[in-house]
């Protein structure tokens, strides 16, 4: 089988670069400059936005991943592709039960729009899944990928930027949680695994 370099490339250039927006999208100072450009008015809109563009944002990867010449690496065959899909029905359930953890109504940001008076990001959540790890959702999402039973080489390279953008977004995500809950979400940290449950990373 010929491998071409130039599609794969190109799929995980792309998703990168979304996760990076991503990231500065979500990044504190990213909204303090939105803010004073528009107005604090604009906090009620800011998260939905942000959805709205992350979906966006990623509908032309999906068409590349989709539709452009592609190459077939592996197939789970089986009998294995019985046990890993109901793994990925889990673990899409799993990122079901962690929106709706997280409150579902200000995660999609509808909340901020019917109580825009209100502060939708006082209490960390520290319920649930996020007893277990700090990120349930990358943890869930990152299985559902690798877990793909027909997987190119286009479909390998959105999933190694995905899970690079989990894993590397996860560093900003923390520190902007501690800048807001500080003692609190340190504290947690400290009891909590970053990624996987039961494997904590110790500092000397």
């Amino acid at each position: 089988m010929e491998v071409h370099w130039l599609y794969p490339s190109l799929v995980f250039i792309a998703m990168a670069s979304c996760g990076v927006f991503h990231s500065w999208l979500a990044a504190l100072s990213t909204k303090e400059m939105v803010r004073k450009i528009f107005g604090k008015r604009i906090d009620q809109y800011y998260r939905l936005i942000f959805i709205g563009i992350a979906i966006v944002s990623l509908l032309p990867i999906l068409a590349m991943v989709v539709f452009l010449t592609s190459n077939v690496l592996w197939v789970i065959p089986a009998p294995w592709r019985y046990l890993t899909m109901p793994l990925q029905l889990l673990a899409g359930f799993g990122i079901f039960v962690t929106v709706i953890q997280t409150d579902t109504m200000a995660f999609l940001g509808i909340k901020q729009l019917i109580k825009p008076d209100q502060d939708h990001e006082n209490e960390l959540v520290i319920k649930g899944f996020y007893k277990f790890t700090r990120h349930p959702m990358y943890l869930f999402s990152i299985i559902l990928l690798w877990l793909i039973p027909w997987m190119t080489d286009l479909i390998l390279a959105w999933v190694i930027a995905s899970t690079l953008y989990f894993m590397i977004g996860s560093i900003p995500e923390e520190h902007k949680l501690m800048v807001k809950f500080g003692d609190e979400y340190r504290s947690y940290r400290e009891e909590v695994p970053w990624l996987i449950p039961g494997i904590k990373i110790r500092k000397k």
